[in-house]
């Protein structure tokens, strides 16, 4: 990218932006993850540059906090603006979780209000880790050393799973991205499964709340006394 690129797209981020706000959202979230143009800077993996934004970290992050100035100073104040990073590339010489906090103090000193934690998805050489609730210990460091708020990803797909983390202070908020992709309506069952009964139900489907938790309820019992 050229300045005159870089300046065309800065500006773009902030029309966006712009028109979120009249739009009536309540938070932005600027990406700058998975290997998407923001994230090419970040990434030693993908940033070839041998200018000033190219080579050390500083270099690296110089444009997406450029972006980020922009587009917070075109976002309302009074409403979040989180930031989305990779905390691993999970590949030698690719961004460390040492290095994400870094990262996130970064973005924490330009106003980000929350670090967005998750990881990979830069180069195809990846090799990450999988298990439950994998990518929550980046969530933790950044928030216990960089002194944000964070968001934990990943392999979160139950209530407990959230329940625990929040809990333990390891993250402030969860995502649960592909479980309600698979069900739409996965809170109010994980709701029921819990025995969380005050949730309100969508009107067109308030009939089925009593059969979920009932038949919830019920199975809980059933494993008890399997027990």
């Amino acid at each position: 990218m050229t300045r005159a690129d870089m300046d065309r797209v800065t500006q773009a981020f902030v029309t966006a932006a712009t028109r979120a706000a009249e739009a009536g959202f309540d938070w932005l979230e600027l990406h700058c993850a998975h290997g998407y143009l923001l994230s090419s800077f970040i990434s030693p993996l993908t940033n070839r540059r041998d200018d000033t934004y190219g080579g050390s970290l500083e270099n690296r992050l110089r444009y997406p906090l450029k972006v980020f100035a922009a587009v917070r100073a075109a976002w309302p104040g009074e409403r979040p603006l989180s930031v989305r990073i990779s905390a691993h590339d999970w590949v030698d010489g690719g961004v460390t979780p040492a290095e994400a906090v870094e990262i996130a103090r970064a973005f924490k000193a330009a106003g980000a209000d929350l670090i967005d934690v998750s990881s990979g998805q830069v180069s195809p050489l990846q090799k990450p880790t999988y298990g439950r609730m994998y990518q929550t210990p980046f969530a933790d460091r950044i928030r216990q050393e960089a002194g944000i708020a964070t968001m934990a990803v990943g392999a979160i797909s139950e209530a407990d799973h959230v329940n625990s983390i929040i809990a333990a202070g390891r993250a402030d908020l969860c995502a649960v991205g592909r479980p309600h992709l698979a069900n739409p309506a996965w809170t109010l069952a994980e709701a029921a499964r819990i025995g969380y009964t005050p949730i309100a139900w969508p009107k067109q489907l308030v009939s089925g709340k009593s059969q979920m938790e009932a038949l919830a309820q019920r199975a809980a019992q059933q494993a008890g006394a399997a027990k």
